[in-house]
């Protein structure tokens, strides 16, 4: 390089600094990519948090049906996990000892064990077949075993789904115990065994 040329080079560089930054098409090619990014991954977001709220109900119900069970045979009195609101178990729910053996909630009188918020509205119930959970209720007598109101065996399935679609069923076996498993899977009967 001549003399001339590198004078004027460093005049260049005194006059006229590199800058710093980003160019315009490196911005708009980063947002681009972003963008992309988030439209693959915010479905997929939205789906598993649907899916651990699916969860997160199973198991809580499955904890109030235990507790219900566990605090009959420590009282030695039925105890009932019924819904919130009529027959209606995507209100929430609570469990109670029935104290003066009539069959309902007496405000003051039975002790209330537990109580559980409204599900998501992603979230729905259903109770396929005839059972106590159709009654909007499941008893269990003071040797924990899942009754009726009239004494007969009380236990049954309940379904809670939610638009992903995914759906858990909740079984309650004739001697108390209380499972779930994924609706329509091998070994998942909507129905206990006899």
């Amino acid at each position: 390089m001549s003399r001339n040329n590198r004078t004027e080079h460093r005049l260049g560089a005194l006059f006229f600094p590199r800058q710093k930054g980003f160019t315009l098409i490196e911005l708009m090619v980063t947002v681009a990519l972003g963008t992309t990014l988030m439209m693959v991954a915010v479905p997929s977001f939205v789906q598993f948090q649907r899916n651990a709220q699916l969860s997160d109900a199973v198991s809580n119900f499955i904890s109030a049906a235990n507790t219900a069970r566990a605090n009959a045979m420590k009282q030695g009195l039925n105890t009932y996990l019924v819904p919130a609101t009529g027959t209606n178990w995507s209100s929430g729910w609570m469990v109670f000892a029935d104290s003066n053996w009539n069959q309902v909630y007496n405000e003051g009188v039975d002790e209330v064990v537990l109580r559980h918020e409204a599900l998501s509205a992603d979230i729905t119930v259903t109770t396929p077949g005839a059972s106590s959970f159709t009654s909007g209720y499941l008893m269990f007598n003071g040797s924990g075993y899942p009754r009726l109101k009239s004494g007969a065996f009380g236990g049954g399935t309940m379904v809670m789904a939610n638009t992903s679609p995914r759906s858990s069923s909740i079984i309650v076996d004739p001697a108390g115990r209380v499972r779930s498993c994924k609706t329509d899977t091998t070994g998942c009967y909507l129905t206990p065994p006899p």
